[in-house]
């Protein structure tokens, strides 16, 4: 049977990974700290091929034998976004940098066929142009940069371990570890419970992507390694840039006397589009959701009760780190 350990398995996107792969018949293998959501794991342990391990990635003693001898491993773990590591500024740097290299070399002893390295199209920053894999790379925030930091390392130091590095686009969509500071998310949330959003810089451009979407590339990816290893790949479709205030203006279509207010004051500069050509060469996927479908998701978990107080803090990053 083949095998995949997912660091950061329990996370946002980590668990819709660890459950494409198990649907494929996949032994999936999760090492997570529970930073957040501590019931996400509850969801797998009935499937024989899934287990489970509460530690950190660099614990190496305590992983040595879980990890030996599994066939990929995709690293998802970090301190995801620019509040998140804005707030804790030394721990991101040790996650997802330092830990992070620590991981790799660890890896390279193994017996692994190859390391999937989730990284971020937020590593681009302000772009004028359409980015592309080979575009300059203008980080904005400690986690962008700690992830160009981590591409580097894995360019111009690994040798023995092949890898491939995901440029993920900004996720969106409904997830076991749900999240709500993310953009379609949280404008959804705020839309429907308070039929209020204020924006900074609508005009401002980013790509979206369903996190669902998001493991079908992954799982293409390893399932086409061999063909991809030792490359860059932005993850995402052609034709889903968008404004945020077009994002808004789908979200008005399901909540038509939702009020915009735009302010001047906000911390979040980045303005970029990308370029998806280059994923779309090789695994030819087509999106199963789109933002408005993501939309229509949330607002029917939202009407059934089965998501409440999107204000909770388990829906944060930046509030669950110590519990």
């Amino acid at each position: 049977m083949k095998s995949v350990v997912i660091t950061g398995g329990a996370g946002y996107l980590g668990s819709v990974i660890s459950d494409c792969f198990l649907k494929k018949g996949w032994k999936v293998k999760v090492i997570d700290l529970l930073f957040f959501d501590k019931k996400v794991p509850l969801r797998f342990l009935n499937n024989p091929n899934y287990d489970f391990m509460n530690t950190s990635f660099s614990d190496f003693v305590s992983i040595e034998k879980f990890i030996d001898r599994q066939d990929y491993v995709i690293h998802c773990a970090s301190i995801v976004g620019e509040p998140a590591s804005k707030k804790y500024p030394d721990l991101t740097f040790k996650i997802n940098y330092r830990d992070t290299v620590e991981f790799i070399n660890f890896l390279c002893h193994k017996e692994i066929k190859g390391f999937i390295f989730i990284s971020t199209c937020s590593n681009y920053g302000i772009s004028d142009d359409i980015a592309n894999e080979n575009s300059p790379l203008n980080p904005l925030s400690l986690y962008a940069e700690t992830k160009v930091k981590v591409e580097e390392y894995l360019k111009n130091e690994v040798k023995d371990l092949k890898w491939v590095i995901c440029r993920l686009s900004t996720l969106y969509g409904i997830s076991p570890r749900m999240r709500f500071d993310l953009t379609v998310n949280e404008f959804t949330a705020r839309a429907f419970f308070e039929k209020y959003i204020d924006v900074y810089l609508p005009n401002t451009y980013r790509p979206y992507l369903h996190v669902f979407d998001a493991a079908r590339f992954i799982y293409g990816i390893i399932e086409n390694f061999d063909s991809m290893s030792n490359e860059i790949f932005n993850i995402g479709f052609n034709g889903e840039n968008y404004k945020k205030i077009e994002i808004i203006e789908i979200i008005r279509k399901f909540i038509p006397d939702l009020k915009i207010e735009i302010v001047r004051k906000g911390s979040d500069k980045r303005n970029y589009r990308v370029d998806f050509s280059k994923i779309q060469n090789f695994l030819k996927l087509k999106p199963i959701f789109r933002v408005e479908d993501g939309v229509k998701q949330i607002i029917k978990a939202f009407e059934n009760k089965i998501l409440e107080d999107y204000r909770d803090s388990v829906y944060y990053n930046t509030e669950m780190l110590f519990k």
